[in-house]
């Protein structure tokens, strides 16, 4: 399948959309290696894998997906040409909400935060918080926010520390118009974030007026403002 998005016909557009919104809802549900994994097959064109991949993940994880979360995952295969249907997509347990996750977010990595949810840093990280220059806006976030910022449809770039047994880890949240292929400047982010050390980079990006899950909007509410256009 073609990764040139301006050449996707809408039903690909729609069946690309529909698997990213997806992943969008599994994030802080299923593991991040298999979130990180499956965002950069969808970019890459490459979904040959990723409907089994997410259908295992999910059963083995007691993890419940939506009816057209499952319907999404056997469209891959219908356009793929593959026969049959995703490993396990049967033993998937059905729900209709999104639940939330139990994750906590912060604005900064330290613990406990010293700054505000939601701190504006678009103007730079203010004078009192000198001290806190390298928590705040360090060089994997410039490098990350100055490579979506030359995307004409990014709206907005946030970064939220998300807490964990494994200990705090970066979440940036990114705001793109109606209509851009979000999946694209996913990667990017990703690929900008691995090349400085973060493991399986956790990279959300939705469109202007999307119904998010609670798992992004409580990232949201706490995030860092770091670039908007």
């Amino acid at each position: 399948m073609s990764a040139e998005w301006a050449e996707l016909d809408d039903r690909t557009w729609q069946l690309y959309s529909g698997v990213h919104r997806m992943l969008l809802r599994l994030a802080g549900r299923l593991p991040d290696e298999l979130i990180t994994r499956a965002r950069a097959m969808l970019a890459e064109g490459d979904l040959s894998y990723l409907p089994d991949a997410v259908t295992i993940a999910a059963v083995e994880g007691g993890v419940p997906l939506t009816a057209e979360e499952v319907e999404v995952l056997r469209e891959v295969f219908t356009v793929l040409g593959l026969e049959g249907e995703p490993t396990a997509s049967g033993e998937v347990t059905l729900t209709t909400t999104t639940p939330a996750t139990g994750h906590t977010f912060s604005p900064d990595s330290v613990r406990p935060p010293r700054v505000p949810a939601g701190i504006d840093l678009t103007g730079g990280v203010p004078a009192e918080l000198a001290d806190l220059d390298d928590e705040l806006f360090d060089l994997t976030d410039q490098l990350v926010v100055d490579a979506l910022s030359e995307h004409a449809g990014v709206v907005a770039v946030r970064r939220a520390w998300r807490d964990g047994s494994e200990g705090a880890r970066r979440v940036y949240l990114m705001e793109v118009d109606p209509g851009i292929p979000a999946w694209g400047p996913t990667l990017e982010a990703q690929i900008e974030a691995s090349q400085m050390g973060e493991s399986d980079p956790q990279v959300e990006v939705y469109w202007t007026g999307d119904d998010l899950p609670p798992y992004h909007r409580a990232a949201i509410e706490a995030a860092a403002f770091l670039w908007r256009r």
